[in-house]
């Protein structure tokens, strides 16, 4: 089997308050071995990434943030997917989340998601890295991650945004199993970065779990 295509669904004239600000929305979906799984971005959230093979499919974004201008740092959010009964899946999406300090790591439930959150140290930056795992989305298992540098000039209520953001795309996913069928008004597109936002910087893309 080739590899599986990336769709982009964008529903005309549609906005929704993403992060307490209301913006147009982009819907995306992955075509799966045996389905689909549906995912909700932002329409200015940069593509780093995007791998639509299977058995592990992955989807990388970089949120702009007008404090980490001029750094290396950078708030991003990852996206795996693993074909259930997989190799991948039975090694690295069903092995622990990686502990990157000496802390325990917070674990809370969350509408069917195991979360995960710890912090890290790049260089001289404090990052918070939030990760979330669900099994049993059409034929996959989930993985996110989002990874947003603590800088001096975040705004106040930068990890509130954070957490907002975090929470409504774990809530934007779904999923499910044969061929997706078109709905009346959506548009079709290939994936890809703005021209007009110019590429990504060399941002660090989070680790996976």
């Amino acid at each position: 089997m080739g590899a599986m295509k990336t769709i982009a669904r964008i529903i005309a004239c549609t906005a929704w308050l993403w992060a307490g600000h209301a913006v147009a929305d982009v819907e995306m979906k992955i075509i799966t071995t045996k389905g689909y799984v549906a995912f909700t971005v932002a329409d200015h959230w940069l593509v780093l990434q995007m791998q639509t093979k299977m058995p592990v499919a992955a989807a990388v974004f970089q949120l702009q943030n007008p404090a980490d201008e001029g750094t290396p740092d950078s708030t991003n959010l990852m996206l795996l997917l693993f074909e259930l009964g997989s190799e991948k899946e039975k090694t690295v999406y069903q092995a622990p989340v990686h502990r990157y300090g000496t802390a325990l790591l917070e674990t809370e439930s969350f509408n069917d998601w195991k979360i995960y959150r710890q912090e890290a140290q790049k260089g001289k930056t404090t990052y918070s890295i939030w990760d979330a795992k669900k099994s049993g989305v059409a034929d996959v298992s989930l993985s996110v991650r989002l990874a947003w540098p603590h800088l001096p000039n975040n705004s106040a209520g930068y990890a509130e945004e954070m957490e907002r953001t975090f929470r409504a795309f774990l809530m934007s996913i779904w999923g499910g199993i044969g061929k997706y069928k078109t709905k009346p008004g959506e548009v079709t597109r290939r994936l890809t970065n703005d021209p007009q936002q110019g590429a990504p910087r060399d941002a660090p893309k989070p680790a996976r779990p």
